[in-house]
């Protein structure tokens, strides 16, 4: 009985730890389009950089990029999100098609089609924040439940930008992927 008590114990207090990294921001219906989204809380990608924005103790210190993972469901078309804000120094055009990339922890380099942004000036950080909304694949995104986004590589028409994540990046981003399948029912795959 002592056994049975402790593993139950152990459970709920996992299941807590586990649920606590899972933080859905977004579940909402909208009636006037008829469209679903969920939304996992954002995840602080790359390194910490300097911005233009600058202080009585030098410039403000910001993160690189953030990264959501979402889904989006109207009538029978559903289709996974991830979308990347990344900060940069100026401005830098870009089309549409596969110019994000994502290297993964298996080795592999996968594109992703984005859809073109001129970027918004943040006058808190005095730059340009760019939004790349990539289409996920259904295959990518069983893939992502299992393996890590180790890099990420904007392909800009005159630029290319990396960004580098760390393990707690990396681990916290296939969370967010795990959360949202699951919370729309396509995680875990059930036989």
């Amino acid at each position: 009985m002592r056994k049975l008590i402790c593993l139950l114990s152990w459970l709920i207090a996992t299941t807590s730890i586990v649920n606590a990294q899972c933080e859905i921001v977004v579940n909402e219906f909208d009636a006037f389009d008829s469209v679903r989204t969920v939304a996992a809380a954002h995840v602080n990608m790359g390194l910490m950089i300097p911005s233009l924005f600058e202080t009585v103790d030098g410039p403000k210190i910001i993160e690189q990029g953030k990264a959501m993972f979402m889904y989006s469901e109207k009538d029978s078309i559903s289709s996974f999100f991830m979308l990347f804000a990344i900060s940069e120094y100026g401005y830098h055009p870009i089309d549409s098609g596969q110019n994000v990339l994502i290297k993964l922890s298996d080795g592999e380099v996968v594109g992703l089609h984005n859809f073109p942004d001129d970027g918004q000036f943040d006058k808190s950080t005095n730059m340009r924040v760019y939004s790349h909304a990539c289409v996920v694949p259904l295959d990518l995104f069983y893939r992502l439940t299992d393996t890590h986004i180790e890099q990420i590589r904007i392909n800009y028409n005159k630029k290319k930008q990396t960004i580098k994540l760390s393990k707690e990046q990396q681990e916290a981003i296939r969370a967010a992927v795990e959360c949202v399948g699951t919370e729309v029912g396509v995680y875990p795959v059930k036989p």
